[in-house]
């Protein structure tokens, strides 16, 4: 019996990473296109030559696609991002350099 449970324990390591999820292929709204992030300092993003101000409860999506604080964002890179009515950035995603290649394309 202590056998059996011993080599369960030594298989369960490979069990988690058999069934670990792939990275998942993130999906982006219609019509936008990558730009240059090159700089945050809340309030405000600045895309291309553009400063923009964040919207209230706007939202930066890192390369894993979590949630990040605007002071834990990356100062620049690829990035696309969705405008709200009133112009403000609700949406940002920082772009891993496959995806920057497949929207290239």
């Amino acid at each position: 019996m202590r056998t059996l449970t011993n080599t369960l324990f030594a298989l369960l390591p490979v069990f988690f990473l058999l069934i670990a999820p792939a990275h998942a292929e993130r999906n982006f709204p219609p019509n936008v296109k990558p730009a240059e992030l090159r700089g945050v300092e809340y309030p405000y993003v600045r895309i291309d030559d553009r400063t923009f101000r964040l919207a209230p409860g706007g939202r930066i999506y890192d390369t894993f696609n979590r949630i990040v604080l605007p002071n834990a964002a990356p100062k620049s890179g690829k990035v696309l991002f969705k405008l709200d009515p009133q112009g403000l950035v609700i949406k940002l995603w920082i772009l891993t350099p496959e995806e920057i290649a497949r929207l290239s394309q």
